[in-house]
């Protein structure tokens, strides 16, 4: 299962207790996956399929769904995950009266569930981008990036000065569907989105995608079609 897969598993939780449901965007969605309405009540849904991954939910989502809940006016919000919160987190979000759900990933899908566009991020992320764990990347001017994991939550890498860390799936996604939906993408885009000051990892690794050029001034990608 991936990341769309299972907000849509948790589209029809809500569904079947009754509410409406308006799944968001895929881009610009502000940290709100799914909006579920019922009588005079609207919650703000964010979905975080960790499970697959070492990464927990911290108490920056937590605060940064109170934030988007109270943006677009919900009574309520709901993090729903099938991962580890962190003890902050869980604090924050008692705090907060932000609710947390449990949901497990581990569904069997449907044939017609399973299939996936060609063009959409979690195609590109299967296809493209997981199939790096374990490869050396190297850029025009000779620096490189070890992958060592790629899973459904962030890319782990070592850098060509022996630096190794992180980078959140989050940003992959936010460029992937900014790529498909308008052309092209600049570094300085990323890094205005992108609060671990990882935009040139990010280009580099996305570059491996057959459609997505590498351009110059300004830095960036390009989708070609």
């Amino acid at each position: 299962m991936n990341p769309k897969q299972y907000e849509e598993l948790v589209c029809e939780y809500f569904r079947n207790k009754g509410y409406d449901v308006e799944a968001t965007p895929y881009s610009n969605d502000y940290g709100v996956d799914l909006f579920a309405t019922k009588d005079n009540e609207k919650i703000a849904v964010q979905a975080k399929m960790y499970g697959s991954g070492t990464r927990k939910i911290n108490r920056q989502m937590i605060m940064e769904l109170h934030g988007a809940k109270d943006y677009f006016d919900c009574t309520k919000a709901v993090i729903v995950t099938d991962g580890i919160l962190l003890s902050d987190a869980i604090e924050v979000a008692d705090k907060l009266k932000i609710d947390i759900l449990k949901i497990d990933s581990s569904v069997s899908l449907t044939e017609e569930e399973s299939t996936a566009n060609e063009e959409s991020f979690e195609s590109i992320w299967e296809k493209y981008i997981i199939p790096l764990e374990g490869k050396k990347l190297t850029r025009a001017g000779g620096e490189t990036n070890e992958i060592l994991n790629v899973d459904w939550c962030e890319v782990e890498r070592v850098t060509s000065k022996g630096n190794r860390g992180k980078i959140k799936i989050e940003i992959f996604k936010q460029a992937i569907n900014k790529l498909l939906a308008e052309g092209s993408i600049t570094r300085d885009y990323i890094n205005q989105n992108y609060i671990g000051r990882a935009s040139s990892g990010v280009i580099l690794i996305l570059s491996q995608v057959p459609f997505f050029e590498l351009t110059d001034k300004p830095m960036g990608l390009k989708y070609i079609k």
